[in-house]
């Protein structure tokens, strides 16, 4: 099994303290020894403190990638764009010269616009030396939702592509999400959790993998190390 490490904070500020710290670290290791950084971000309210946190850090930005863990199928200037949320808090300021590749494609249809992100996403430096996400209280990550058809096709071991459509019910907005592989290919996973009831649900998914909690694939792995920062 991969490492999993549990980290509990008093309180968000002292929570994002210790997260920015860690992964301003991590970056700048990967600048200083291969010249290029990269990181996937989560969608969400939960991190954009941390993006905000990021933009005012000192880095080398124009050799540091960011792409995401997953994607509602809408206008990059949508509301609800987790490309918006990110070019909003975090791709400003000091960062403002940082690259960024989005998981939206041109196009209505997410079934077609899942070749033409993939190739974006090939530009995007790997493996990724963060990836950075959250959990819901139905045990999805990313936009592995345990109510979707299209969830085991995402997290089977031999699709190799970097994203897979994701449709839910009526009045869902699809969403593109990552591959477990994609994510998995990465030099370490970061997840968020918020609240006691987020606590329990990830309690219960790291005994074994459930399709029923797609969390579980993420915390039931020997690839990658995986940290949790969680606060009540």
């Amino acid at each position: 099994m991969s490492e999993i490490k549990e980290y509990k904070f008093d309180s968000r500020d002292d929570l994002f303290g210790q997260l920015l710290d860690d992964v301003m670290a991590t970056l700048s290791l990967s600048l200083n020894s291969k010249s290029q950084a990269s990181m996937l971000l989560s969608g969400g309210t939960s991190p954009s403190t941390l993006y905000e946190m990021m933009s005012q850090q000192t880095l080398d930005w124009r050799n540091v990638w960011f792409g995401l863990s997953d994607e509602r199928w809408v206008a990059p200037d949508h509301t609800d764009s987790n490309e918006k949320l990110v070019r909003d808090t975090l791709l400003t300021h000091k960062a403002a010269t940082a690259n960024f590749i989005g998981l939206k494609s041109a196009g209505d249809d997410i079934a077609q616009g899942q070749e033409a992100s993939h190739q974006k996403l090939l530009a995007l430096p790997r493996p990724f030396d963060i990836t950075l996400l959250g959990m819901g209280l139905d045990g999805h990550t990313a936009s592995l939702f345990p109510d979707s058809a299209d969830t085991p096709v995402a997290l089977d071991a031999v699709n190799k592509m970097l994203c897979h459509p994701i449709r839910r019910g009526a009045g869902e907005t699809p969403r593109m999400t990552m591959t477990l592989n994609a994510l998995l290919g990465s030099h370490e996973i970061k997840l968020l959790i918020f609240g006691e009831e987020k606590w329990q649900v990830y309690e219960q998914a790291k005994v074994q993998k459930s399709e029923h909690q797609p969390v579980s694939y993420i915390l039931n792995q020997s690839q990658c190390p995986v940290s949790i920062y969680w606060t009540a």
